[in-house]
């Protein structure tokens, strides 16, 4: 399965956009899941957060995470979804600033890997 696919997804269902783009196959397929699921209410890729960080260097970075979603209770949640190839020092440091950035926020953070 070729997971570096870029395209548009249109027409999303529970996105506030018309259409929304993604990076591999696998962000596509989640966001066709994202639109079945009763417990999502609405989720979208466009959302401008940028989530800092600080790398092992000292070096300060930021990286974009994956999905922002409401859920029916009301809650947000930012989902990024990683291949477990990439896991490294660098994207651990990332998904840790991603936890303390939603626990700043009243949100949840979910690491989707495979």
């Amino acid at each position: 399965m070729q997971l570096s696919e870029h395209g548009v997804y249109e027409r999303p269902e529970k996105s506030p956009f018309s259409f929304e783009k993604y990076d591999s196959r696998w962000e596509r397929d989640y966001m066709v899941q994202l639109d079945l699921d009763s417990d999502v209410k609405r989720w979208t890729k466009t959302h401008n957060i940028r989530i800092p960080y600080v790398d092992d260097a000292g070096y300060k970075k930021h990286f974009e995470p994956d999905f922002l979603i409401e859920l029916m209770d009301g809650s947000k949640e930012i989902r990024e979804i990683k291949g477990g190839h990439l896991m490294n020092r660098e994207t651990q440091l990332k998904m840790h600033a991603a936890q303390l950035f939603c626990e700043a926020r009243n949100m949840r953070f979910k690491l989707i890997t495979k």
